[in-house]
């Protein structure tokens, strides 16, 4: 995906075809909710054929059913929005992305992303792994001089994020175990919106480059310290 795709409205057929697939999701449980078959006639929750009792059945479970549908969704919008963030989009763009202000924006969200410097921030569990079509073949924990160019990609890192990072931070079955000095002009696209690192010097940073970073202020975390992997997969970007 191109770092300049933009979200766009839903136009109104758009927004009729959610709405019927929504009804339609929603009868489906709410059917199982009433007792009914899936193929049980009648097939919509007002259809003449219910009686009193049937529609107010088939109106409760489905009520229910949107009960539901309503806190999965207001995680899952949570978790989007999230990531759109870590991923260098502005509160102004979730404004205009749910149609609220930004001040209702910051409200809701604004514990999601604690500050203004980017680290990216790799998890990986602590086992090697063979890829035949990935050009660096064995990938995970190798070991050895082959660790760096596992390490370094290919990541689905953000333009904001390529910019301003300076660091990678390599987490291990949840905890730190290398860092990297970013190469802000190092960044190779290996594959449509996928890239990798170039860290300074080729290699992980030592124990005295690390104190001093983090005691600057440019590193939010130092080997050992607990980095649990969170949603999105292996590749996150962490500001703070």
């Amino acid at each position: 995906m191109s770092d300049e795709v933009e979200p766009r409205p839903l136009e109104e057929p758009e927004r009729d075809a959610l709405q019927a697939g929504l009804d339609d999701l929603a009868w489906t449980f709410a059917k199982r909710a009433a007792g009914l078959a899936p193929d049980d006639q009648p097939a919509a929750v007002d259809d003449a054929g219910l009686s009193d009792d049937g529609i107010r059945a088939a109106r409760l479970a489905r009520a229910a059913v949107f009960k539901q549908i309503e806190g999965l969704t207001a995680s899952r919008i949570r978790l989007d929005v999230g990531q759109a963030l870590e991923h260098s989009a502005t509160l102004d763009d979730v404004a205009a992305a749910l149609g609220v202000s930004r001040q209702a924006v910051a409200k809701r969200f604004g514990d999601l992303r604690r500050g203004e410097r980017v680290v990216v921030v790799i998890s990986r569990r602590d086992r090697v792994r063979e890829y035949p079509a990935d050009s660096r073949v064995r990938v995970g924990e190798v070991g050895g001089p082959q660790q760096y160019d596992s390490d370094r990609g290919v990541w689905p890192a953000g333009r904001r994020v390529r910019a301003e990072a300076r660091h990678a931070v390599v987490a291990v079955d949840g905890v730190v175990r290398r860092i990297y000095a970013l190469d802000p002009d190092g960044w190779r696209e290996a594959e449509p919106g996928k890239w990798e690192f170039t860290a300074v010097g080729g290699r992980e940073l030592d124990a005295a480059d690390i104190a001093a970073a983090y005691g600057a202020g440019e590193l939010p975390l130092r080997p050992g310290d607990s980095c649990p992997t969170r949603a999105g997969g292996a590749y996150r970007p962490c500001w703070f």
